[in-house]
């Protein structure tokens, strides 16, 4: 069972849209580690710490913490912001189903193998299937670009090896 499909300009737009949106999330984990600063000196100095060092160190973890933040949010806009040319062709994609997992291969890129244990969420948005992995690997199909193979078929094979079931946006 596989699909072949074309990434065209218009395709890749509308799947760096996608990718702005699914791409990991680290402010939880950035926040955590904000307050684990304020938090680790006053469990191991207890009261002998000073006020003054304590609101200057909470101060410094905090603009440190916001500054990656704001780093990060600008690393993605910036690799998926980009426009491209909507009749500019860029690269051919197959997906296979095998017994163990996924494969896609590429015009551009070396192959990949993805087990199927570690798919995370199937769903389908903007008229693209979003395959989430659950290490933070995405594969964006667009459907209307597929030019072999049947998408529906795949997509019901997919949720049954994976023994995921197909997610609504929203």
């Amino acid at each position: 069972m596989h699909i072949t499909y074309l990434i065209t300009g218009q395709a890749q737009n509308r799947i760096n849209r996608l990718m702005i949106k699914y791409s990991p999330k680290y402010t939880f984990i950035i926040w955590t580690a904000s307050l684990s600063c304020l938090f680790l000196p006053l469990l191991v100095f207890r009261n002998s710490l000073s006020t003054i060092l304590l609101s200057s160190l909470f101060g410094s973890a905090f603009v440190a913490f916001w500054i990656l933040n704001l780093g990060l949010k600008y690393a993605v806009h910036k690799r998926f912001g980009r426009h491209y040319q909507p009749n500019l062709e860029l690269e051919t994609r197959t997906l296979s189903l095998g017994a163990d997992g996924i494969t896609i291969t590429s015009s551009l890129l070396k192959p990949a193998f993805r087990p199927y244990r570690k798919v995370g969420m199937i769903t389908v948005e903007d008229n693209i299937i979003v395959i989430a992995g659950k290490d933070g690997w995405l594969e964006l199909i667009p459907r209307d670009q597929v030019s072999e193979g049947n998408c529906g078929y795949l997509l019901d094979e997919l949720c049954r090896k994976t023994g995921k079931k197909l997610k609504n946006p929203g």
